[in-house]
């Protein structure tokens, strides 16, 4: 016995006015829960549900005997699913969700979704507020403007791989393994780590520099003409007379292999290849990178171009701090 599959994608989506007449039309030549589902795409139960949505009782005297059935009738289904949508709680959600795609498009984005949602809550703590994963939900089904292409890390994240050990690369100066926990367990202020965001790779191409306070995510950043080991030293040291620089860590780049000879303050240097053991670096340059894409030239940038798109993040509240932003969180370390 042959057995028929269907080749047709399944869709997320609600059915439409025609796509129930379709329903209709095909239990009309009476066919199956099933051969309406290969037909049309979605799952049998799918349909199932939707034929039971739809379906209304008829009465037929037939030789004076009373005989009731179930009749599927689209108009039917439509006027109940319309009911249902505007009992649903996303359509009663229509303010916070206007006022989310708002917030998600704006230049420069100040909050993540899940910043957003805590946010929103604490303003109206009366309301019933979708959760962050219901959110998410909702873009990936396409419910709202806001598309996954619009939110960089939602498309970014993969699966982490096993870390693989690689040729050893020498290091050039104290190693991580020398930090002392109380830096890396952040419980003290004014440990940082420092790195560079790269724009087009010619030469000649100007930087821009980061130094993220690691206990509170505060974030130094400026531009740098390239990334040659001078001029990155001769901005620390200017830093180093402004901020509360205790230790400073980096990557092996040649870049920074100067560091060391500052004084006042401890350098360490990650293990070759782990990118992993600067995390924090890490993921402000993920954040940045939403305004300063990979491959485009740093020429142009402005230093009030750069500080604005820093802010914006600094001023960002984080989950991880209980939705206390960077900024807030550095000037509190520093009256303690």
């Amino acid at each position: 016995m042959s057995t028929n599959h269907s080749t047709k994608k399944s869709r997320c989506s609600h059915f439409s006015a025609p796509e129930r007449g379709e329903i209709s039309a095909y239990l009309k030549m009476g066919k199956k829960t099933a051969e309406i589902a290969r037909l049309l795409g979605p799952h049998r139960s799918t349909i199932s549900r939707e034929i039971k949505r739809g379906s209304v009782t008829q009465v037929q005297d037939k030789n004076g005997k009373l005989l009731y059935s179930n009749v599927y009738f689209p108009d039917s289904g439509q006027r109940v699913y319309e009911t249902n949508r505007q009992n649903s709680t996303y359509c009663k959600l229509g303010a916070f969700f206007e006022k989310l795609e708002k917030t998600l498009k704006s230049q420069p984005r100040c909050h993540s979704i899940d910043t957003f949602v805590q946010t929103y809550k604490e303003e109206h703590p009366f309301e019933v507020i979708p959760s962050t994963k219901t959110v998410y939900r909702y873009i990936k089904d396409g419910l709202l403007t806001i598309k996954p292409i619009d939110l960089p890390k939602m498309v970014s994240i993969r699966k982490r791989s096993k870390v693989t050990s690689k040729v050893a690369k020498k290091v050039l100066g104290n190693s991580i393994e020398e930090r002392p926990e109380s830096i890396n367990d952040r419980s003290t202020f004014g440990h940082w780590g420092i790195d560079l965001v790269l724009g087009k790779e010619t030469k000649d191409e100007a930087v821009v520099m980061t130094l993220v306070e690691r206990q509170t995510r505060f974030v130094l950043a400026c531009q740098l003409p390239n990334k040659q080991a001078e001029p990155i030293n001769a901005t620390v040291k200017e830093l180093l007379l402004e901020y509360p620089i205790l230790s400073i860590t980096s990557d092996n780049g040649s870049e920074f292999s100067s560091l060391s000879d500052l004084h006042g303050v401890d350098i360490y240097f990650a293990h070759p290849y782990s990118s992993h053991e600067r995390g924090t670096n890490e993921n402000f340059n993920v954040l940045l990178r939403k305004f300063l894409p990979k491959g485009i030239s740093l020429n142009p940038l402005t230093t009030e171009e750069l500080n604005r798109y820093v802010s914006a993040i600094t001023n960002r509240p984080r989950r991880l701090h209980h939705y206390k932003t960077a900024n807030f969180l550095f000037g509190l370390a520093q009256t303690a």
